[in-house]
């Protein structure tokens, strides 16, 4: 019997690019077809949106296809009456409940909202899906779950008039899960990768060594 011993380390098999192509491809559409495995790990941030500034920079850069969840609470104050309060879904404003001069106009008044891209500045971004049918682009409320379409930094805000933010205290406690990658899909591109790997590995298996 003829065995040759190798050094370790020595004639593993090569990764074909093409190849590791198609399993990366493959990850992203298990990701896209299955969002809701992408619950499987998440990390959660707690945040301060303060109702005396239009947008908040959360400091969360977003990659589309991403489900992005939020809970919020908090009472907002947005002028000099004792009934002008409000919560995460807004909702207690008298109607009209839009404004064209709101920081998202044609979403609901003196509501938590949030957008990504752009910056604090208004008229920047693309706001998120909303959270309730009806109430409006970037419209995000005491619980939101949605996937984002678009990749960019989250921010989030308070949908008053533009030229009242002077006189409003308060602020809403958010919490923010951004999902990590599928264990699904990380569990198909390791497989993948180590049925590739062991096939080329058995074809560089001399007949003569066996």
């Amino acid at each position: 019997m003829n065995v040759n011993l190798k050094t370790p380390g020595t004639n593993l098999p090569r990764t074909n690019p093409a190849l590791l192509a198609k399993v990366v491809c493959l990850a992203a559409a298990v990701l896209l077809l299955f969002p809701g495995a992408q619950t499987s790990l998440a990390t959660g941030f707690n945040l301060f949106v303060s109702s005396t500034v239009p947008w908040f920079d959360t400091g969360i850069d977003v990659t589309a296809g991403t489900l992005v969840n939020i809970s919020a609470s908090g009472t907002v104050i947005y002028g000099t009456l004792p009934a002008q309060t409000t919560g995460p879904d807004g909702g207690n404003y008298a109607p009209p409940q839009y404004f064209s001069d709101a920081v998202l106009p044609t979403t609901y008044i003196v509501s938590l909202i949030g957008k990504i891209g752009g910056t604090t500045a208004v008229g920047t971004g693309t706001p998120v899906p909303e959270g309730i049918l009806g109430k409006g682009p970037g419209f995000v409320g005491s619980s939101y779950s949605q996937i984002i379409p678009t990749s960019g930094r989250l921010f989030l805000g308070f949908n008053d008039r533009v030229p009242s933010f002077g006189d409003n205290s308060g602020s809403f406690t958010a919490n923010v899960t951004v999902p990590e990658p599928s264990t699904v899909a990380l569990a198909a591109v390791g497989g993948l990768t180590f049925l590739l790997g062991g096939r080329k590995a058995r074809k560089q298996i001399s007949p003569h060594h066996r």
